[in-house]
């Protein structure tokens, strides 16, 4: 039976050491299920595949450390997945370092290339999902997340992290089917519904903060780990401390409402670090407007408000080195690489979702929300 509590535990940089003892110490203050002689797998945030040090990517470090703890703490088998948009799953952890880190301490990589149906029952609006071959191999299915902020849902953390156990580009086609936020929060529950993830460890050694997130913002120092067997407990506790009201975050919201991991968010009490010195005053969230003022404003209003002043993409062409990753995973297919130098654009943006799957994707930060 899952609790309410959240282990907090300063971390300050990525030694291996440093992480390998905070993360056993997580795992004492909050035991997940007994995983003795059990298969777990851990699934860690690559977006893309960047250098570690720009918080795309839960850091390797962290991923060998836990695999490392979970060995030592008697699991019998460790796999690590996950499955990039775009990118192929094991390049894709080659390249940021996180293969070696598995296998060097014990863990075995799990390619996220083939999927399998899995039914979700209880689903409020998805009753079958299409989740990575390994997922049913495990016994324990651990969330082990990078904090950031995210343009189009403000944040992303351990509930968020499971969208990746999709394989490739078919999470872009959900945006299309779930195209805005409460639709595509309500998803994302049932997601995590289906992927009944028993336990969640949090990167914040370094987070991402601003509008660039969750692929471009900036790398922020927060300087701690946190874990709980409740992944909205985690993910409401981590979101508080950096400034966020989690009530304004849609998938959170909506899983609160669910009843599934809480059944008030008062009832969250940490265990370990107290809270108050793992708050960040100087986070730069990302704000989703209040329910209540967008019902307050008249039909018309929102339409305008809609049509001429939401973000849309807008593309670099001194950035943008035609790698066509954008035209790849733009749900709506509005995306080509034309003109004169061939920079990617938009075909026609009143067909556009404002998911911002193409500025989260883009390596190069070659494409920017703007209004007008």
């Amino acid at each position: 039976m899952m609790t309410n509590t959240v282990a907090l535990q300063k971390c300050y940089e990525y030694n291996f050491e440093e992480v390998y003892k905070s993360i056993i110490s997580l795992l004492e203050l909050v035991p997940p299920p007994d995983f003795k002689g059990k298969t777990v797998l851990l699934k860690p945030n690559i977006l893309y595949p960047k250098k570690p040090e720009l918080a795309v990517c839960t850091h390797p470090v962290v991923v060998g450390a836990a695999v490392k703890a979970f060995v030592d703490k008697g699991a019998g088998k460790v796999l690590v997945g996950e499955a990039p948009a775009i990118a192929n799953s094991t390049h894709a952890a080659k390249t940021v370092g996180m293969y070696d880190q598995v296998v060097a301490n014990g863990g075995e990589w799990a390619d996220f290339s083939k999927s399998v149906e899995v039914p979700c029952p209880d689903g409020k609006i998805v009753k079958k999902f299409n989740f990575a071959e390994p997922f049913l191999q495990a016994d324990l299915v651990v969330s082990l997340s990078k904090l950031k902020s995210h343009q189009f849902m403000s944040y992303t953390g351990a509930m968020k992290n499971l969208f990746g156990l999709m394989v490739g580009l078919e999470k872009a086609e959900q945006h299309y089917r779930f195209p805005n936020k409460e639709t595509f929060g309500e998803f994302l529950t049932d997601l995590n519904v289906t992927a009944k993830a028993q336990y969640g460890i949090m990167d914040a050694i370094v987070g991402m903060d601003g509008p660039g997130g969750p692929g471009s913002g900036n790398p922020i120092k927060l300087n701690f780990l946190a874990a709980s067997d409740n992944i909205l407990a985690l993910d409401w506790k981590c979101a508080s401390l950096v400034g966020y009201n989690p009530h304004r975050i849609p998938n959170l919201d909506a899983a609160l409402k669910r009843g599934v991991w809480l059944s008030s968010e008062k009832n969250i009490t940490t265990v370990g670090e107290n809270e108050s010195n793992c708050k960040c005053p100087n986070f730069k969230i990302v704000k989703n407007p209040s329910k209540t003022l967008q019902i307050m404003i008249p039909g018309w209003v929102n339409f305008i408000a809609k049509k001429f002043f939401e973000k849309t993409p807008r593309f670099n062409s001194k950035k943008c080195v035609r790698c066509g990753r954008c035209k790849q995973i733009c749900p709506a297919h509005i995306i080509e690489l034309n003109g004169k130098n061939k920079t990617a654009n938009l075909t026609d943006k009143s067909k556009c979702l404002h998911c911002f799957c193409c500025h989260e994707i883009c390596p190069e930060d070659a494409i920017k929300l703007k209004r007008f």
